[in-house]
Parts: structure tokens; sequence; C-alpha cells
């Protein structure tokens, strides 16, 4: 599958390697890409993982179901980013929360067993490492945003988050409504009225997905 060497380099599990071997690891992968609609299950809570995951298009979330009918979001993983990395490397193999496609998408899959099979193992491990203790770090940020009691503070950090990873005053949620609610773990009527009264108070705008620090 030629078409996705692209977003196979771009997501960066071949930095340790040279250019020249690019296409070798590639084909050596054999990569499997499958187009999803908005919310198709990639992988089910208690479902062995492995494989890791490219968004060559759109989004996924990956959320929690509890038996009370709480739903909390965990993670949005944007076009571009590697998932399941964890959970494909952990000795039981099984998927801690749900992966399901926010949004119409194209995912890229790697067998684990091919990246061992693979002459450049080594190397495509030692990134996928990284970016799995990046990921730990964006789940230690939601963690801080959870330890805060008040309902702002909780919008506040999670804007300042991402105001400080774009280098922008103007950021993407990437989230609806009621997504950013489960994310946060509060009420989105709560929600709804904090961010307007955050508005007239002139400290954010905001038009959809878009905020702004004012």
């Amino acid at each position: 599958m030629m078409k996705y060497l692209g977003t196979t380099i771009d997501s960066g599990i071949f930095e340790n390697l040279s250019k020249s071997d690019y296409l070798q690891a590639f084909e050596e992968l054999n990569v499997i890409g499958q187009n999803m609609r908005r919310d198709d299950v990639i992988f089910r809570e208690g479902d062995e993982v492995n494989k890791i995951c490219i968004i060559d298009r759109g989004s996924v979330r990956g959320e929690k179901a509890y038996p009370n009918g709480e739903l909390h979001i965990i993670q949005i993983y944007d076009e571009g980013s590697v998932f399941g990395i964890e959970t494909a490397v952990s000795r039981k193999r099984t998927a801690p929360i749900d992966y399901i496609c926010n949004e119409d998408s194209t995912i890229v899959f790697i067998s684990l067993k091919n990246i061992n099979n693979s002459r450049f193992s080594k190397q495509i491990y030692e990134v996928l490492m990284q970016q799995m203790a990046s990921d730990n770090i964006k789940k230690m940020h939601k963690i801080e945003i959870l330890a805060e009691k008040g309902l702002r503070k909780r919008i506040l950090m999670y804007l300042e988050i991402l105001r400080t990873k774009a280098g922008s005053d103007t950021v993407s949620v990437k989230m609806s409504r009621e997504q950013l609610a489960q994310y946060l773990c509060v009420n989105r009527s709560a929600l709804s009225n904090e961010l307007n009264k955050m508005k007239r108070e002139k400290i954010i705008d905001f038009e959809k997905d878009q905020f702004r620090f004012l």
C-alpha cells in the first residue's frame, strides 16, 4: 500500500532510520489501510490489540464507558497520530478503553509481528517508546485538569495546555460540546453556561470548536 508511505514517514516511526532505508522498512511493515466511518469502532474495550495504528485521515477518540451509563473521553487523537502502542506492547494486549472514529477516517494498521520481523525493529521500537512517553504526558495533563475542582479552572487549564502546544492564542478543541463535557467530566449544560459567562466577561471568545484567549 504505497499510498500510505508518506503517512508512515510523517508519523515519525522512521525517525531513527536513514532516509535511504525508508522504502525498505515500509515494505517490511506491510501496512494495511482501512477507510472507516464516523463512530465506527476500531478496538472495543477488552479486544486483543496486536497492532499499532496511524491516523492517515480524520481523528479518533479513546473513551471509557461505565456501567452507570457515564461516558468519559480519555483522549482525542488527531490526524498523523499513532495510537495503541502501550496496549500492543503490554503483556495482556487487551484494550483498556474503546477506540472510536471521531469522524470519517482512514486508519493505517501495522502488525506488531511485522515490526518484530523487520531488520529495523530496534530503531522503530525506540521511536515508539518515545511516542508512548509523550502520550503518557498528555494523560498526566488530564489528571491535572481533573484535579481542579472548579469548572472554570478546568476549562482554562485545558485551553492553556492547547495554547502552549499551538503557540497561539487561538486553538482548536476538535470536540463537540458534549465530547468536551465528557472529557472534562462535567455536565454539558453547566459547561455551556460557563463558556457563555466567560465569553460575556471577555476572557475567551469562541465559534464552534475554535477558541481564542482575549
